[in-house]
């Protein structure tokens, strides 16, 4: 949906300068109605017409070249030998799940449940029964802080969905909001090149905290990914409890990690644990979940 966005500006300097503005209660009521009018349509699709089309958003993702890095780099700082590893990360994600859909008869994991009927049975003859996992319908999707790609716009929560016939709109984080933005464009890209409804896809920037409450308490919206921490989670889940239907909400939630050193691997290598320690805790700007077991 182009119009949550500012228009890109190129400087001298860098290719990163962008604008950007609060989205509005209405433009939020637009994306979510848009994405209910796309699933009508989007649910619809083959297995083969959303692999085609997870392999165009990668394809596109790629497109952006080292201007997605740079861009990137300059709104997080993170180096970018770990922009590219991620990046990488990001697009096999997407292909994945394409490739689970292309080898899937009813699919992704066949999950299409069939028993025969059986004339025969007493007292009652038994009816041909058959259970499929369906589409459930728009996702709301939360971006995080410190994947600004793989955990963000077209991270696994969205890949996901959009593999299982599921329109998303997204709510960007505000750390990476550049990011965001070419993110979106590539498969803005991708949806125009798979001639796919335009409302599959929206993406948010929002500050306020009520922009993420009306979201997950949207009617059409039957699904919740998110990644961030307990505090905001626990607060989204009260939103959401507030709901006539209840819907799923599918958290990766930040913990604090223990560190176990046993006395004796203490004395014996302590130093070298301790180096360990650190440089985990550092690694990728001090942005990776540290969760090490020493003993």
């Amino acid at each position: 949906m182009r119009q949550y966005f500012m228009p890109f500006h190129q400087s001298a300097m860098s290719q990163s300068i962008l604008s950007f503005f609060e989205a509005s209660q209405d433009m939020l009521a637009t994306a979510i109605n848009e994405a209910e009018k796309a699933f009508k349509v989007y649910r619809k699709t083959s297995l083969i017409e959303r692999a085609t089309f997870l392999h165009a958003i990668a394809d596109e993702i790629e497109a952006l070249g080292d201007q997605l890095l740079e861009v990137t780099h300059e709104e997080t700082n993170l180096p970018f030998a770990r922009l590219q590893g991620e990046r990488g990360r990001t697009m096999n994600q997407l292909r994945a799940f394409a490739q689970g859909l292309e080898k899937s008869q009813n699919g992704i994991v066949n999950l299409s449940l069939l028993d025969e009927a059986d004339p025969a049975r007493a007292p009652l003859a038994k009816p041909r029964t058959q259970l499929d996992f369906i589409p459930v319908g728009v996702v709301a999707v939360f971006g995080a802080s410190n994947f600004p790609y793989a955990f963000s716009t077209l991270g696994g929560d969205t890949a996901s969905a959009l593999a299982a016939g599921c329109p998303v709109v997204m709510k960007s984080h505000t750390a990476h909001p550049a990011t965001s933005e070419l993110m979106t464009r590539a498969i803005e890209k991708a949806i125009e090149k798979c001639d796919m409804p335009k409302g599959v896809f929206s993406m948010i920037q929002a500050k306020k905290y009520d922009m993420a409450h009306a979201l997950v308490e949207a009617e059409p919206v039957k699904a919740v990914g998110f990644t961030g921490s307990m505090s905001v989670a626990s607060k989204l889940i009260e939103t959401i409890n507030t709901r006539k239907e209840a819907i799923p909400f599918y958290g990766e939630l930040g913990s604090i990690n223990p560190q176990f050193v046993l006395p004796e691997m203490a004395e014996q290598n302590g130093e070298e644990l301790g180096a360990d320690l650190c440089n985990s805790m550092l690694m990728g700007n001090g942005q990776f979940c540290t969760s090490q077991v020493f003993g």
